[in-house]
């Protein structure tokens, strides 16, 4: 299996497979583009074609083809291995991997008991009546219900049991582990009595269901219940109808972010296409970067009290601070989006071009249940400055002192003033920690040397063999990476990538972060003349303590040595920087 793993290495161009899910744009010998594992606005996340690798300078993420794919996609090993050799037509021997095997193992499960609830839905006596209640209740029509795949669970218990060991051959190991069903778990369908909604991850596979209660059942059970977390499904990692919308949202270069399959299905029916349905309405970092995928903007139009949901707020706040543009829709006239989008589609449409910034709503929110009374304003005191400490961007977080003193009818400088009393002992306004604490920074000879040693296996790797450059390295790393490139037979043939995969483990991450950066060849000159300023500098102070010395030591011989040394250092230094 590793020269399978190999071959398909081989065979898959990084900056292809990568350009299919971010925007990279050409530096130099390398691809850059905003890292899409944490919010930036400036590109540091860095794209080697020779080494095959990638790394964000940010947030420090790196790895290759099959990490990406782990990371980004919510791939284990074994599923990006098999995607990428069906990608270029590597057929590969059996992988064995008991987490992809169990997850695999639960979507062709889910597939089957798709196609039953499918079934009976549509061909069998049992759906007639659930059929006219979507249609006639929930206002669809036989091609929306068709492109979700919707279908119907009877209670009837031991039935789809029966159905998927005896006619399907599962084991009912491999069944109970799909959170299928309950009370014995093969007496009683989790869904029975439901219609039900397949959740699929944006690759359209099916990785559990959604069930919802019908209005002639009795009201003593939960209206929704969902699948239990399996090794498939995570509801925190899927957006419903993503499979289906994905182009829209590119499209739109917007998401709306409504709570329930019903809500997501009649917008979409209607005429938004751009919208996904979250479970709840705690958006979680997962579906952010999920959505960042595919657009920079997300519209929130929720049907629970957004406002006092601290779960809700951490999500869109996450979001705002990651660097999406955060929205948030009132609904005019109706309790939420399903009903919208059924009662008045134009209302709804201009309800979501009016959403209001999320700290502009979240603002709005505080004055609005509090009045201006002394009482009154201190609650606001206290909930408005929570908030406001929350926001990432000092000008931004400024802009919203001045708009909460205003209204406040109070100096800007008494909120900020009370907002820097919430500070932590950090210094962060509250408490949210930067990602990343800064990193003590290099001293300058180390820095030179490695940048030396990356532009001169860049550009002129033959040089790596000269004796009186090698004289100009000595931190302990770059020297393992010269006696590496001693090791090489035909220097000036050079191959980066396969110099780079001959190195030892415990260099390649190191050597990967110099090659990775922005490098031209012009650079050689420069940072090869201020590291012979550096080394001759040294020098200098080196020669002026033995001159001292010897001052001391009334060694005559000695002291006119090294002030004629040191006269000859300080010639060529001055020439070298006569030179800059």
């Amino acid at each position: 299996m590793g020269s399978q793993v190999e071959e398909v290495k081989s065979k898959v161009d990084i900056v292809s497979l990568l350009s299919e899910y971010i925007d990279l744009k050409k530096a130099g010998r390398n691809y850059k583009a905003n890292c899409p594992f944490h919010g930036e606005k400036t590109p540091s996340f860095m794209v080697s074609p020779e080494l095959q690798i990638y790394k964000c300078f940010g947030c420090s993420e790196s790895g290759d083809i099959f990490e990406f794919l782990q990371k980004h996609e919510g791939m284990d090993f074994g599923e990006a291995l098999k995607y990428l050799a069906d990608k270029v037509g590597v057929k590969l021997a059996t992988y064995s991997s008991t987490k992809s095997t169990e997850r695999e193992k639960i979507i062709a499960i889910n597939h089957s008991v798709l196609n039953f609830y499918n079934y009976i839905l549509h061909k069998h006596a049992n759906g007639k009546k659930i059929l006219e209640y979507l249609k006639k209740d929930r206002g669809l029509d036989d091609e929306t219900i068709e492109k979700f795949q919707l279908g119907f669970s009877p209670d009837s218990p031991g039935i789809l049991y029966k159905y998927l060991v005896d006619k399907k051959g599962y084991k009912a190991e491999d069944l109970k582990k799909a959170g299928l069903f309950v009370g014995g778990f093969k007496n009683y369908d989790r869904f029975g009595g439901r219609v039900v909604f397949p959740l699929m991850d944006h690759r359209d596979n099916i990785v559990g269901f959604s069930g919802r209660i019908l209005p002639w059942v009795k009201q003593d059970r939960a209206k929704y219940i969902n699948s239990p977390e399996t090794a498939a499904y995570s509801k925190s990692k899927i957006l419903y109808g993503l499979n289906i919308v994905k182009a829209d949202i590119r499209n739109a270069k917007s998401a709306v972010v409504v709570e329930g399959e019903l809500d997501m299905i009649s917008s979409y029916k209607n005429g938004i296409k751009n919208v996904v349905a979250i479970k709840g309405s705690a958006l979680s970092e997962e579906q952010i970067r999920l959505i960042s995928r595919f657009c920079s903007k997300i519209v929130f139009c929720l049907d629970s009290d957004f406002a006092g949901d601290a779960a809700a707020k951490r999500g869109v706040i996450m979001a705002e601070n990651q660097g999406m543009e955060v929205r948030v829709a009132r609904l005019t006239n109706f309790k939420d989006p399903d009903d919208a989008a059924r009662g008045n589609i134009e209302e709804y449409k201009k309800d979501l071009d009016e959403a209001v910034g999320v700290w502009d709503f979240l603002v709005d929110s505080v004055f609005e249940k509090n009045d201006l009374s002394s009482t009154g304003k201190a609650k606001i005191s206290r909930e408005v400055v929570s908030i406001l400490s929350l926001i990432s961007d000092s000008i931004v977080q400024a802009h919203f002192v001045e708009v909460v003193a205003r209204r406040l009818s109070v100096p800007a400088e008494s909120v900020a003033a009370q907002l820097n009393k919430g500070k932590t002992a950090e210094g962060q306004s509250g408490g949210v920690l930067p990602e990343k604490q800064l990193v003590a920074q290099k001293p300058r000879k180390q820095l030179l040397e490695e940048q030396l040693v990356a532009l001169f296996l860049l550009f002129s790797p033959e040089k790596l063999k000269d004796t009186e450059t090698l004289k100009l390295f000595s931190t302990p790393f770059v020297q393992r990476v010269i006696d590496e490139i001693k090791k090489v037979g035909d220097i000036k043939n050079l191959k980066v990538g396969e110099f780079f995969s001959n190195l030892p483990k415990e260099l390649q991450g190191k050597f990967s972060e110099l090659l990775l950066v922005d490098l031209e060849e012009d650079e050689i000159s420069l940072v090869l003349n201020e590291l012979k300023i550096l080394k001759l500098r040294h020098l200098l102070e080196t020669l002026s303590v033995k001159i001292a010395q010897s001052e001391r030591n009334g060694n005559d011989s000695d002291l006119t040595r090294h002030q004629k040394k040191f006269a000859k250092v300080a010639k060529k230094l001055s020439v070298l920087e006569d030179g800059q």
